[in-house]
């Protein structure tokens, strides 16, 4: 090799070297960025049902306080005890889906982490441990969706034997 080739050769490699930093830094980046945006969002959709739900709650029971003696030892009370069931249980589910959406984000991250980088391109290279580590999120991050949609399920069908309630006090208010 002559002197400008091996000039040339080192030139390259170089470029090589800057652009497999600048891959590098990009998936650490997006990493980061992910994490951010993903957290927030999760957050959000897991509170609405909680909140919603816990409110029902407390509607129900200043409803059936105010409408014991309509409610009480009547076919009102199984729509009062569904309601709360129904309630209840989308509270729990919300307070179970945070949990598995956090196992979701902390496999992604290890999954990322398990990442390959190299000085050749492909500059970030995906590993056998990382696409089981991201089958694994995935898994969680499935569940942790359908968890918050049967939250929200149940919030609705409380939601229904709450309206039952009133319609029931509605047409049986004793005079």
């Amino acid at each position: 090799m002559t002197t400008s080739e091996n000039d040339e050769r080192r030139q390259q490699m170089e470029w090589l070297r800057g652009d497999a930093h600048i891959a590098h830094e990009a998936h650490r980046k997006t990493l980061s960025e992910h994490m951010g945006v993903v957290g927030t969002f999760s957050n959000s959709a897991m509170r609405a049902p909680a909140i919603a739900a816990a409110g029902g709650i407390a509607a129900l029971l200043g409803f059936f306080s105010a409408n014991y003696r309509a409610i009480a030892g009547t076919a009102g009370q199984t729509f009062f005890n569904e309601a709360l069931i129904l309630f209840g249980s989308s509270v729990l589910l919300t307070v179970l889906a945070p949990g598995l959406a956090y196992f979701s984000q902390l496999s992604f991250l290890w999954s990322i982490g398990k990442d390959e980088l190299h000085w050749e391109r492909p500059f970030v290279r995906e590993t056998g441990a990382s696409k089981r580590l991201y089958y694994v999120g995935s898994a969680f991050q499935i569940l942790a969706i359908v968890i918050v949609l049967a939250s929200i399920a149940l919030l609705v069908g409380g939601g229904w034997k709450f309206l039952s309630l009133a319609h029931f006090v509605s047409e049986n208010t004793p005079h």
